[in-house]
């Protein structure tokens, strides 16, 4: 009776010390999983890169063809969204009109501006800068540092502004879309690339960009006019 009675102790002894040693081995599975998620989970600094991500480049398209909204069908939009009525670069900064200053951040670089000024109004400027989170999301998608930018070579131009340009650049009209502040250009020949993990392919980031653009102007949330002479997208807020 003693044995048996000791036989059964043990046989509870070994299952109670196969019952905390399974109960150890989850309890330091759940930790681990814990701190694992902790250390995946998305910084500042990690968000700029995923090694994880795989470029997969798309044919270049014909966006000369695909991005060609005309000056008389922008130009409505233009009037309709924007400013109507003359000003001056002292009115676009004196607050006098319901426009945003638009600056280089971490979304767009604004160029040196020559001959027009960093003004948009809300909806515009809002559009610049989705475009410019979308420019850097489908680069991170391809597995590279987010942190290009594209560059913003004009804004809004005066009347004076377009009076000046005009012997210069051939695609400047006395009625411009630029003078509603509805409009802004990008050059797709030049972008600003970080130290690291950045696309060398400067073809690359065109077709990138055209992409952004394109999508869009299939959302109706921009006309788009590929410039060959200005290299550069002309963009206008619907």
């Amino acid at each position: 009776m003693d044995n048996r009675l000791s036989r059964k102790q043990k046989t509870l002894a070994i299952a109670h010390t196969v019952v905390i040693g399974i109960f150890v081995v989850c309890l330091l599975a759940c930790l681990w999983q814990a701190v694992s998620c902790r250390g995946n989970k998305s910084t500042d600094k990690e968000d700029i890169y995923n090694p994880n991500n795989k470029d997969h480049r798309e044919p270049t398209r014909s966006y000369s063809k695909l991005l060609n909204d005309l000056q008389e069908t922008q130009i409505v939009a233009a009037q309709k969204n924007g400013i109507k009525e003359d000003f001056t670069r002292e009115d676009l900064a004196s607050g006098k009109y319901d426009v945003t200053r638009i600056e280089t951040c971490k979304r767009y670089v604004v160029d040196k501006l020559t001959h027009s000024s960093p003004y948009l109004v809300p909806k515009a400027a809002r559009l610049l800068d989705d475009m410019g989170k979308a420019f850097q999301d489908s680069i991170y998608r391809r597995g590279y540092n987010r942190n290009h930018r594209f560059i913003v070579t004009s804004v809004t131009r005066t009347r004076e502004d377009v009076k000046n340009l005009s012997g210069r650049n051939v695609n400047a009209t006395e009625n411009s879309c630029h003078c509603y502040a509805t409009t802004f250009d990008i050059t797709y020949t030049r972008f600003d690339c970080p130290a690291s993990h950045a696309i060398e392919d400067t073809n690359k980031l065109y077709d990138i960009l055209m992409q952004v653009a394109y999508d869009f102007r299939q959302d109706k949330r921009c006309y788009v006019k590929w410039e060959r002479r200005q290299k550069c997208l002309h963009i206008t807020v619907r």
